[in-house]
């Protein structure tokens, strides 16, 4: 028993300590009754899976990065060997579902690449992983390619792809790999997304022909340097942001426009529209402003996501599209609509008293949205590049393992191609006539 003492919390104290020893743990969370729910401030820890529950932007650093950071980067670079064969190849391949995976392999087989040189994993982090072991083993002399499907648990292609070239740009790999993309939706990739920071994009399931083009791609590619420009090598900086707040109510598109200015975008990038003529002319009217900067709509009122929407999607058509916009919604039903049909119209999706940790959440999706895209960083004049599987423009190549972004190409394996015109078919004749007639300064290439 524990002693008697001479005060009341004492003697509290001394039951408590008779009953189990001291556990240095702070005060316990009461449990809400069943069946209620909390709601929490702006500085308390919101609850799992809420939308502006995120960490502190990118400080979720997958492990294989840092393993990357902590190998010693003093160790030269092997001397290249320029004689590409399939069998020399170390391969990462990340795929989640298995049937496909042993699918693709087994068309790699049939290409010449061996089954001890092909390293399997089931989503990016394992792809990450295996590309930090073989920075110093494997083939070093040759190249090193990476397979990536798009939808994928844990670490998706298009992220995985992203935290490749970042590493690519800090100068981080001894092995600069060439990153393919293996999906179903390759079409969504190519045309929607710009190939990304894919170099090739292949369809599922692939076979030999697909490989035997994108094998001789890679030959070029670690040869002579002809690659295609990266979705990851755009700037991202909220001072380089274009935003428009449309809302019909001002107090609403004051707060929203404030909120962004106090994270870091210039108070004179941004403009409001309080209908939705307003906001669909100053759509039109960005058309023509810089491609480099991201252009963000904030709209307050759901409905008119649908017009922004079928402008898109009608330019797109047409190859007219120069700059999409990342859609927002800072409705106050934005936590309904995020489980509804309408939420197809937006890309993120905001509470209507914005905090600072709801704006930097928003501003880290924009960013991933907008370095894994390849059409939003492209100049008119170099939409024609082709620096690709043929020939490259003395402006379009680089050396291979520099850090600059490489140069357009004219996309293979069937797939459109920007070019004066906008998309048009893979042929050489057309990108030609199209520079040619943009040049000229005529609308129609023929």
């Amino acid at each position: 028993q524990a002693p008697q003492q001479s005060s009341g919390a004492h003697a509290v104290d001394g039951r408590l300590r008779a009953r189990a020893p001291p556990l240095n743990v702070g005060p316990l969370p009461r449990r809400p009754p069943q069946g209620t729910f909390t709601m929490h401030s702006a500085d308390s820890a919101p609850f799992a899976g809420q939308k502006s529950d995120v960490p502190p932007v990118r400080a979720r650093t997958p492990s294989p990065i840092r393993k990357v950071h902590e190998q010693n980067a003093a160790v030269p670079l092997p001397a290249r060997d320029l004689d590409v064969q399939p069998a020399n190849i170390d391969i990462i391949y990340a795929e989640d579902e298995e049937v496909f995976r042993e699918t693709a392999i087994h068309e790699l087989l049939k290409v010449g690449f061996l089954r001890q040189n092909i390293h399997e994993a089931d989503n990016g982090i394992g792809a990450l992983e295996h590309l930090a072991r073989l920075q110093m083993e494997g083939h070093c002399t040759m190249p090193l390619v990476v397979l990536l499907d798009v939808r994928m648990p844990g670490m998706d292609g298009r992220e995985c792809a992203l935290q490749i070239q970042e590493l690519v740009k800090k100068r981080m790999l001894r092995r600069e790999p060439f990153v393919i993309c293996i999906s179903s939706i390759h079409r969504q990739v190519t045309v929607d997304e710009g190939k990304g920071n894919f170099q090739v994009v292949l369809p599922k399931p692939i076979n030999t022909n697909f490989l035997e083009e994108a094998l001789e791609l890679l030959r070029k590619w670690w040869t002579l340097g002809h690659g295609r420009q990266l979705a990851a090598w755009k700037t991202f900086d909220p001072s380089q942001l274009d935003i428009i707040a449309a809302d019909t109510e001002p107090v609403c598109r004051l707060a929203a426009s404030t909120a962004f200015s106090q994270a870091g975008v210039l108070p004179n990038a941004v403009a409001e529209a309080e209908d939705q003529d307003e906001l669909m002319d100053a759509l039109l009217e960005s058309q023509d402003g810089d491609t480099k900067r991201p252009l963000i709509i904030l709209l307050g009122t759901a409905a008119w996501a649908k017009t922004i929407r079928g402008f898109v999607d009608e330019r797109k058509a047409a190859g007219q599209i120069r700059r999409e916009p990342f859609v927002v919604c800072t409705s106050v039903d934005s936590d309904r609509l995020g489980g509804t049909q309408a939420s197809e119209h937006f890309d993120a999706f905001l509470p209507k008293k914005l905090s600072q940790a709801d704006v930097k959440w928003c501003l880290e999706f924009c960013r991933l949205w907008w370095q894994t895209r390849g059409d939003g960083n492209v100049d008119d004049d170099d939409e024609g590049g082709d620096g690709g599987a043929d020939s490259a423009s003395e402006a379009d190549s680089v050396s291979v393992g520099s850090m600059a972004p490489w140069g357009t190409e004219r996309h293979a394996l069937g797939s459109p191609v920007r070019c004066a015109g906008g998309l048009a078919p893979d042929r050489r004749a057309t990108e030609c006539v199209g520079r040619r007639a943009a040049a000229a300064g005529t609308s129609d290439p023929a």
